[in-house]
Formats: C-alpha cells, sequence, structure tokens
C-alpha cells in the first residue's frame, strides 16, 4: 500500500554552487509521469518531479529532467523523493557529478495561505495555454526575439502579450500593464538578483511564469481597489482580505496594512502589494528582490558584465532568426507582386541549370545552398517541394508553371518548420493540431486574425471534419495565405 504524499518537501544542506536548491517545496496541484511533483515559492522556482524512468529531479523547471541542479536514484521505488535511500547528486565545482550526503530531504507541513494556492495553480494555467513543455517555450522565443541576439525587451514583450491575447492565443486577463511591468522587472533581475535592462532567453520560463502570478496579483489588487485609483486605502483592504478568505481583526489588518504602507502614507501602491503577497508566500527569500520598489536601482549591470555595453549590437553569434526571414519573404513578395521576369528568369535559369525545363530535389537543394543558406533545412526544402509536385501535375518534378508555387512554398515551410521546430520530416507530417493550437500557431507566426474567421479557415483545412489538421497541410495553407501571389505561373509569362 502507498505511503501518504507529503505536501511539502525540505530540501537543505546543498552548500555548492547549485544552492539555490534548498528550500520548502509544496506540493503541485498535478502529478508529472504519474507521480507528486513539488515547487519552491520563490519568484525564479525550482521543481522536484520524477523523470519518468529512475529518478527524481530537481531542475529549473518541469520537463525531462535532462537538464538538472540535482538527482536522486528512485530506490526503493517510492511516491515521493523522502522515501529513497541514495544521495542526491549535484554537480561540483568542477563540473563533475558527484554524491552529496550532507543534503537531506524530509516532509514538512504544507502552507494553507490563499496566496500560496494561488501560486501553485500557476502551472495548471500555464499548461492550459501550452507554457509550460520545452518546443512551446522555443516557438515563443523564437517569435519574440526577432533580431535574434538572446535578448528582448520590455516593449517586445508587451508586443508579444497583446498579440497572444488579441489572437484568441491567452486570455485577456493576462494583457495588464502594470501587472506585465511587474512580471518584467523579476524576470529580468535573473536568478542572481542583478538588474539589467532586458531579459534573456535563460529567464523566459520565468518571465512566462510571473505574467501570470502577476497578473492574477492585480485582478485581486484591482478588485480591492474599489474607487479604481490604483491606490487602496486601509478601509480597502481591510474589506479586500475579508473576500479572500483571510479574515484579520482590527488590530491585525492594521498592522498588516501598516507593514505594506512603507513611507505611511495612507495607500498601499500595487508593487507595494506584490511585495506582500511575496513575503506572504515566501517569507525567508531575499528581501532585496523587491529593492526596486523604493530604490529605483540602476539598470544594466548584469548583461554588461555578461556582454559588455554593445549589447544590442550584432556581435552575437548569430543563428537564424525572425529578421532574416523576414528580409527574404521581403525580397520574395516584392519579386512576384511586381512580376519581375528579370530575377524570376535568372532564378529558374539557375534552378533549371541544364536547361530541360522541369527541377528536381537535388536541383532544388542545389539552388538553395547556393542562395538562400537560411532556407537550407532538408525536411522543409522536401515538403515544399513534394506539397509543389502534389498541386501540380504529380511527375515527380517542379516545372515552370509550377515556379512561383514553389517559391511560396519554399519559403514558409521553412519560416514554419524553423519557428516550431520541426526537425523531421515524418514528425511534421504525422503531428496533427486542433483548433486552438491552429490559434496559438497563426499568433506564434505573426498573423492577426479574429476568431470567427480563424474557425473559417480550419474547417477549411479540416476537409474531414475531425477536429484536427496536419502541420503539413497548416504550411501549405500558411504559404497560400500569405503569398496567394504564388501562383502557377511561369517566370517568362507576362
Amino acid at each position: 500500500m502507498a505511503k501518504e504524499v507529503p505536501t511539502a518537501i525540505k530540501i537543505q544542506g546543498c552548500a555548492s554552487k547549485y544552492n539555490l536548491i534548498n528550500g520548502s517545496y509544496e506540493r503541485l496541484p498535478s502529478d508529472h509521469n504519474g507521480k507528486a511533483a513539488f515547487v519552491t515559492k520563490v519568484a525564479t522556482p525550482c521543481y522536484i518531479f520524477h523523470t519518468g524512468k529512475a529518478r527524481w529531479v530537481i531542475s529549473k523547471r518541469i520537463d525531462d529532467g535532462q537538464r538538472c541542479y540535482a538527482f536522486r536514484k528512485d530506490e526503493p521505488a517510492a511516491d515521493d523523493p523522502t522515501g529513497c535511500q541514495g544521495p542526491w547528486v549535484t554537480c561540483g565545482e568542477k563540473d563533475e557529478w558527484t554524491p552529496d550526503t550532507a543534503i537531506t530531504c524530509s516532509k514538512v507541513p504544507g502552507s494553507n495561505d490563499q496566496f500560496v494556492k494561488l501560486r501553485l495553480s500557476l502551472e495548471e494555467e500555464m499548461k492550459k495555454y501550452g507554457l509550460i513543455d520545452t518546443a512551446s517555450l522555443k516557438q515563443l522565443w523564437k517569435r519574440l526575439d526577432f533580431n535574434g541576439n538572446n535578448v528582448v525587451s520590455l516593449a517586445e514583450v508587451d508586443k508579444m502579450v497583446v498579440e497572444m491575447c488579441a489572437g484568441g492565443a491567452w486570455p485577456d486577463w493576462l494583457n495588464n500593464k502594470p501587472a506585465l511591468m511587474r512580471a518584467f522587472q523579476k524576470a529580468k533581475a535573473g536568478v542572481d538578483g542583478g538588474r539589467d535592462d532586458f531579459v534573456e532567453k535563460c529567464e523566459f520560463h520565468d518571465l512566462l511564469l510571473n505574467i501570470f502570478w502577476f497578473n492574477k496579483l492585480w485582478k485581486i489588487y484591482d478588485d480591492i481597489d474599489i474607487d479604481d485609483d490604483r491606490r487602496v486605502d486601509f478601509g480597502e483592504f481591510k474589506k479586500g482580505m475579508d473576500k479572500l478568505g483571510l479574515q484579520l481583526s482590527e488590530e491585525e489588518a492594521k498592522k498588516t496594512f501598516g507593514s505594506i504602507d512603507t513611507n505611511s502614507g495612507g495607500e498601499v501602491l500595487f508593487v507595494e502589494f506584490c511585495a506582500y503577497v511575496r513575503k506572504r508566500v515566501n517569507p525567508d527569500d531575499n528581501p532585496a528582490f523587491d529593492a526596486d520598489i523604493v530604490s529605483g536601482e540602476s539598470a544594466g549591470k548584469t548583461l554588461r558584465k555578461k556582454h559588455g555595453d554593445t549589447l544590442t549590437q550584432s556581435h552575437f553569434v548569430q543563428k537564424k532568426n525572425m529578421k532574416q526571414f523576414d528580409d527574404v519573404e521581403a525580397e520574395f513578395k516584392k519579386m512576384i507582386a511586381d512580376n519581375d521576369q528579370d530575377k524570376m528568369t535568372k532564378m529558374w535559369q539557375h534552378l533549371d541549370f541544364n536547361g530541360n525545363g522541369k527541377v528536381s530535389l537535388a536541383e532544388i537543394d542545389k539552388f538553395v545552398v547556393e542562395n538562400y543558406p537560411i532556407l537550407n533545412h532538408k525536411p522543409a526544402l522536401m515538403r515544399a517541394y513534394k506539397k509543389t509536385d502534389e498541386d501540380g501535375d504529380k511527375d515527380d518534378f517542379v516545372e515552370k508553371k509550377e515556379f512561383k508555387a514553389l517559391i511560396g512554398n519554399l519559403f514558409y515551410f521553412n519560416k514554419l518548420f524553423w519557428l516550431f521546430d520541426e526537425s523531421a520530416g515524418e514528425k511534421a507530417n504525422d503531428r496533427r493540431m486542433d483548433f486552438n493550437e491552429f490559434k496559438v500557431c497563426l499568433v506564434t507566426a505573426g498573423v492577426k486574425m479574429a476568431e470567427a474567421r480563424a474557425q473559417q479557415e480550419f474547417k477549411k483545412i479540416d476537409t474531414n471534419g475531425g477536429g484536427k489538421v496536419l502541420f503539413d497541410e497548416f504550411c501549405g495553407w500558411f504559404a497560400k495565405k500569405e503569398c496567394p501571389a504564388a501562383s502557377f505561373i511561369t517566370p517568362d509569362q507576362k
């Protein structure tokens, strides 16, 4: 008979560079891989979960456990890591994984605080909108990090939130500026508590978590703020706490309000309310984390320390990024819209170098490698070629009359394969998406479309009415939608 799973676990004794794993972990509402999962209550959390194989791990987010701060073998097999006997293993100063017998793992009582329960609900909320798994995070980051320099500004984050909410991929309540500002301030602090003007890729999960957290707090604060002046006086605070089920006596309420109202102005601002909740959720957290509320510390320290003063310049090693795709897209669209015969003829002649009026997959591959390396992704290229042939005369070649369709498919299949990380042709061909995933894909790819119109378009692709469309079908539809002029017309046809 399985033992009762604890409501909280405490990790102590880690003195290595990963001592951030020390702390109390509250049990999450849902399991992972069939076993309980736990999370710390800090703004930059750690998670304890089972990999589904043979280990319990402590990591910065719930995934497959390949990258973690520490792990413990599930021996003997237990419902939680406190039931295992072996030591926790961590990566030491020399980057070698070694057992650390000083680390203890024990059961402790969980918290019944309303704000703690609210914090523990966030992972479920984020999972609903596809913001937990690694693939979804990669997709969003590629869309957000337009120029590929691995940092994003507040303006870029705000634009993403507005577009995701407007496109129906996220709920409208996530689009609140005060909450977004607070989320960005906290995420940009990073694990080391520094300050800079950007959020880095490694902080992206924390940013999304904070966007949900501070928007939840904003909903509470806005409800408490009865007169909507973005300030809460004592009367509003007392009524608000009562509504939340946090019954405080008059004396307790005054004492609590006074501790929040640090300047004794008789009013509590949203940032002060957030600091109050943080202390309730995790009273042992670093108090300097809220220093920006009072001091307005200078920005730019951490990233300038890491990257120098030319942070946003192009000295980073550049991988594919959205700007590069946008540049090629503009070039192709202009060529087709202007019916630029000279350029299209030169392109076709380069493709059809033997002059037989048709090109093979190998010839298309050679053309892409030599002229548009950003489109040199073999699975996407193969699918674009196959789609063009299927929509044409199905003769295993692309002919002149199919040239424009080929150009459109080459570009959009590559862009979507890159954006959604479809690394294998078979995987892309088998992947199916429902309507909600379809909406998220649209917004991530930069398409603005009303809900009713999106439903119409989805039904056009979903010809059998099964409620699912293939990713490959989505790519073909997307290419025609974004560049309808890319039809079956030869480059020398007026």
